[in-house]
This record gives structure tokens, C-alpha cells and sequence, in this order.
């Protein structure tokens, strides 16, 4: 049988979120700079410029897909029993079927109740 338990996948995508907004926090720096630059009227490379944008869709797109997960995972938490502990009843189910289908095997009978 499958126990589920809250907060181990949470905290991981948690910290993996916090690692995303610290990225972008410091590649918008990086931009907030390349822009203070650019206003100043230093010659600001083109290839720079469009490797922060770059970096900084991948960054937003990672950051999107790690909230999502993290959306789904506390959901599939707020269903889990008060007491931080839940069976997971589909796996309960194939293991007693497994069960008796090796009984059915073992006695040779034709079938057995479900």
C-alpha cells in the first residue's frame, strides 16, 4: 500500500522556485545596468542585448512551469486528511486484486468475489 505524505515534493519545489526568483531578480539587475548603459550612451552590443532577453524568457518560462507545479502539489495537499497522512486507495485496490488473483491461481479456483 502507497502512504502519501505532505510536504517533501512542496519544500523541493519551493526551493526551486526560490532559486528562479533569485535568478531573475538578478538578471533583471543585469538588464536594469545594460539599460542604464544604453540611456548613458555607452555602445551597448547587440548579441548582449539579446542574450539578457533570452535569459530572461527562459528564466520566466521556468519560473511559470515551477509556480504551476507548485499550484498542483499544494492542491493535491489540501486533500490529504487533517492528521498530514493519506492511503492511496487506487494502489490498495490493484495490490487486493493482485492478491486475489494469486489466491484464485494457488487454490485453482474459477473465481473469487471481488
Amino acid at each position: 500500500m502507497t502512504l502519501i505524505t505532505p510536504g517533501l515534493e512542496e519544500a523541493r519545489t519551493d526551493e526551486l522556485l526560490l532559486s528562479v526568483h533569485n535568478s531573475l531578480s538578478a538578471l533583471r539587475r543585469e538588464i536594469t545596468a545594460l539599460t542604464e548603459r544604453v540611456v548613458a550612451g555607452e555602445d551597448v552590443k547587440n548579441a548582449e542585448l539579446k542574450s539578457k532577453g533570452s535569459d530572461l524568457s527562459t528564466a520566466l518560462v521556468n519560473c511559470q512551469k515551477l509556480e504551476l507545479t507548485l499550484a498542483e502539489v499544494r492542491q493535491k495537499r489540501s486533500r490529504i486528511a487533517q492528521g498530514g497522512y493519506a492511503l492511496d486507495l487506487d494502489a490498495a485496490g490493484v495490490e487486493v486484486r493482485c492478491a486475489l488473483g494469486r489466491l484464485r491461481t494457488c487454490a485453482s479456483a474459477r473465481t473469487v468475489s471481488k
